[in-house]
């Protein structure tokens, strides 16, 4: 980021912002959609999981934990049904979007997916 900084003279939330711009714009025009997407919604969440480990508070652990949870049916669904799925416009697109509302702090999309949706079919069937 330094020498990337140092030849465009660009700060380094600038620079962000145009790889982010142009990450969105590969996904729209389906150049290298699946390797961004999953790139955004692995990564990412793996740096802030190991940085949650690492931290000394819970919270941050339980949003990460529930992110995975939710991340991991996700992808379960997606294996599946996923040949039907690459039919919609758009699909990395919206999976995209997905994902980042599920671990963007703002949203907290996780915890309201696994709270409205993943818990309580869970407590249906953890019986049987």
């Amino acid at each position: 980021m330094e020498k990337i900084q140092e030849l465009t003279g660009l700060t380094p939330a600038t620079i962000s912002k145009y790889g982010l711009i142009f990450a969105v714009a590969f996904v729209m025009f389906g150049v290298g959609a699946s390797y961004i997407t999953m790139l955004v919604g692995v990564a990412y969440p793996t740096f802030q999981s190991f940085l949650a480990l690492e931290s000394d508070g819970a919270d941050d652990d339980k949003q990460w934990l529930t992110y995975w949870v939710c991340f991991g049916v996700f992808n379960i669904i997606d294996q599946f049904a996923g040949f039907i799925l690459v039919w919609i416009p758009f699909y990395y697109f919206i999976k995209l979007i997905f994902l980042v509302a599920l671990f963007h702090p703002q949203t907290r999309g996780a915890e309201k997916m696994y709270t409205w949706y993943i818990l309580p079919i869970m407590e249906k069937y953890e019986k049987q």
